[in-house]
Formats: C-alpha cells, structure tokens, sequence
C-alpha cells in the first residue's frame, strides 16, 4: 500500500550535519570512455491513476508504453548558502540529457521510496547520510511528455538539509550520470520555474514549485533562527556601528533632507540601530524594464538585521553626504553593478520607513528611492545576467529576478505571508513605487503591463 508506506517514511526533522563524501575519480577513470548501461531489464512496480499497485513489468515496457511508476527527487540543501546541489545529466542520458535537476531515479519493485534515494544519491555522487537526515516533503503525480514520450510518475520528495555541505570539489560523480555538479541557488531555481528554462527539468505538476520552494524556504528559516546573531566581518569589528550619521530630530516638519533645522546632532550608527533614532538612508531598486522584472538581494543570514531576507540594495547616508553617491556605493558594492553613472540613478520619492529589522531593534528611516533601468543605451545595452554579478562576501548571498506582479503581489500581502522579504511598512511606499515602474513600462511597451494587448 503506497499510502502506508509513504506514512511510515515521514521523518521529524532532527539537526542537520554533513555527510561523507567520496573521492574524485582518478584520471585513469576519466580518460575511460562513456558507455551507457541499458538499464531497461529492471523491474519496476507499475501503478493505477491513484497509486495502487497493479504488477510488476521491466522497466522498458513502462517507460515505452506509459505506465504509471513510482520515482525519487532527492535535493540536497546547503543551508549556509541557502542553495540545493544539483547535476548537469550527462548528453548520453535517453531523457533530459544535458540539462540540470536534482538526484532523481526510478524506485525498483518493492522497494521503499527511502531506500531508492539512498541508492541513487550513493551512485551518483558518492554521499552517503543516516536514514533520520532523508526527510520526505511530499509526493505528486507527474504526467508530462518529453520527446515525444509520455511520462507517469508517482514522485516522492525528499530533502537533505546540510549545515555542512561539503565542496563540490571533493565530491564523486558519476561521469555516466552527470558532467558537472554545482549548488544553485533557491533563487536562481525560482527564476528558473519562472521563465521556464529549457536548461532545467522543471517538473509539471502545478503544485511541484509551490510545495517545493514553501519547504525549502521553512528549512532555511529554521536554521537562520538558530544561528547567532552577528554581522558581516566588519560590522563585528564595530567599525561600522561607529560611522556617523545625520540624526533626524522632526520628521514632522521634514521636507527636504538637508534643512538644517531638522538635522541634530549626528548619531553612531550603533545608536541608530539601538535607540531606534530616525536618521537617512538609500533604496535603489533595478528595473529590467524589457521584461518588467525587478532585482532582489538576499541579505547574508548571519546579518544581524533582516538576515537571510530578500531586500533591494540599501545604504546608509553618512554624516553630511548627499544621497546619490550613498546610492552608487550600495548597488556596486551590493551586487557589482559598476558601470552605472550618476545620470543612470532616477530619484523617484522620499519615504518615512519605520519597521522591526528581528534584529532587537525598531529601524527608522527616512529613505530617498532610486530607480535603475535596464537595458539602456549608455551604460548596460543588456540586463546584467545573474551569474555575472559579483555579491559582496558576508552581505549578500543571492540575486534573483522577480516579476513586477507577483512581486506587488507578494508586497499587498501581510507581512506574516511572506517573512522572507523586507517590506516597507505603509500604503505610500507600494503605491508611490508601483505606479512609477508601471508608468516607465508603459512608456517604453506603449501599453500598461496589466492590460492585454490590443487586436491587431
């Protein structure tokens, strides 16, 4: 009974370590060349539309005729770097060769599901885990077509949560399986689902992504509540709670950032934070105009305000500074983007934002927003790909593109819905920020984003 069995094979979850992992290859073994196993004389279990087993066949006749079998994802989760590992298949592979997905295999007659994960994540690349750390997420039915096969797979779930993970230079693979292996970031696999890349397996079922994505994220947000609440390296050096800032006395009578009646006596960043005193800062915010996606960060989780959150570039505005160079800093040293220039940066409103960081403290902001469109003529003729962006070590972890709907979507939301983003309090800042990107697109597509385009 696939019910009981997969009942029986749900685990809590205990604390997460490394495995072992095998050797590299020898170069003897890499010079051999590939020859593919026909692996078609294996004996599968088949099954009904519900999942009840109704005889054994090879596993040949069901993958050639269509039956319904059962089969395995295991994805390996690197918490640290809140990234899952994943195989380039190898080109000989009979389906979806060349492309990327997690360790997956076919469960043989009468095995457990459990079992089959341990076997192909050992075959494929070496690691090897105590039962206890496979933790099963879900199961779905698969009904898709490749190359013109129809595939039927009952698929059980499973993650592996490493506190530890180990480098991908000192972990086995095999070369008939797979030609490389690499960890890829959560949000890069979003973006991925999203767009649809053809580089990726991307399962499906509609609800595959969604169950997904909601379990590995409650994973990486457990393990972040347990860390230790530190900075970056510098900041646990103190040497930036101890820059200056201008301290807002009134933001009352504030209209512009500079009035002299309304700036204080300069504060410690450290007080700032602490006494929740209202002082400047940036927001810039990179709009891939051409596609209406914008640009999102994950702040390094050992951050110790909005750690292990997705944010836009941020900064805080020195003592005295204006605020344009403050906002050319945080997006190169955020995310590399170097090339920009001053006329790149559009001011697009000022905003009052006070709101807990879960760091201990309520920050206060007065915030000037800016906007960065991409492609443009002068500077960046092509949205920067993901890859090329160079993120500052201890800061940000990753990047991701998200589209404007879903992300207006995600920001409409109450903030307990979403409590891996940072979102600015309020009315006035989603409203102010939306209606300007909407109208820039509108003016560069000729149509607003929301409405469908017009019969020829």
């Amino acid at each position: 009974d696939l019910g009981g069995s997969r009942s029986k094979e749900r685990r809590s979850r205990e604390a997460a370590g490394s495995g072992h992992c095998a050797g590299m290859a020898d170069s003897d073994e890499e010079n051999k060349p590939v020859v593919k196993e026909n692996k078609d004389h294996q004996v599968l279990d088949t099954l009904d539309a519900e999942g009840n087993c109704i005889g054994p066949r090879t596993r040949g006749e069901v993958t050639d005729k269509g039956f319904w079998h059962r089969y395995v994802h295991v994805w390996v989760l690197n918490l640290p770097d809140s990234a899952v590992l994943m195989q380039l298949r190898a080109p000989e592979k009979k389906r979806f060769g060349g492309m990327w997905n997690c360790t997956s295999g076919f469960v043989m007659a009468g095995m457990p599901s459990l079992e089959a994960c341990k076997k192909h994540l050992y075959s494929e690349s070496g690691l090897q885990f105590e039962d206890h750390m496979y933790e099963f997420a879900f199961s779905c039915k698969e009904n898709s077509v490749f190359n013109g096969d129809e595939l039927k797979q009952w698929i059980d779930v499973y993650v592996v949560s490493l506190k530890h993970p180990p480098e991908i230079k000192g972990i086995f693979f095999d070369i008939k399986e797979a030609t490389e292996l690499n960890y890829i970031g959560i949000g890069e696999l979003e973006q991925a689902y999203q767009s649809q890349d053809p580089n990726f397996v991307l399962v499906a079922a509609p609800n595959y992504a969604r169950r997904l994505f909601q379990y590995l994220h409650r994973q990486i947000r457990e393990y972040l509540e347990f860390l230790p609440k530190l900075d970056s390296d510098e900041e646990r050096h103190n040497k930036k709670g101890e820059q200056l800032l201008d301290r807002i006395a009134d933001i009352g009578v504030l209209t512009k950032p500079a009035e002299l009646g309304v700036v204080a006596d300069p504060c410690k960043r450290n007080d700032a934070y602490n006494d929740s005193l209202w002082h400047r800062a940036v927001h810039v915010w990179v709009f891939d105009i051409q596609n209406g996606n914008i640009l999102i960060q994950q702040r390094s989780p050992k951050k110790r305000h909005f750690g292990g959150r997705w944010n836009c570039s941020t900064g805080h505005i020195k003592m005295g500074e204006p605020a344009l160079p403050t906002a050319i800093k945080s997006v190169k040293d955020d995310v590399g983007l170097k090339d920009f220039s001053e006329n790149d940066f559009e001011y697009v409103f000022q905003a009052n934002v006070a709101m807990d960081t879960g760091g201990g403290c309520v920050l206060r902001q007065i915030v000037d927003v800016y906007l960065l469109t991409v492609p443009n003529e002068e500077t960046y003729p092509e949205v920067p790909d993901l890859k090329s962006m160079k993120l500052a070590k201890g800061e940000v972890d990753n990047v991701r593109w998200i589209e404007m709907d879903k992300f207006e979507e995600i920001w409409s939301a109450p903030p307990s819905h979403n409590p891996d983003f940072v979102i600015p309090p309020g009315e006035d800042y989603r409203s102010r920020f939306f209606f300007y990107i909407r109208r820039r697109y509108k003016k560069y597509h000729g149509r607003d984003p929301t409405s469908p385009p017009t019969s020829p």
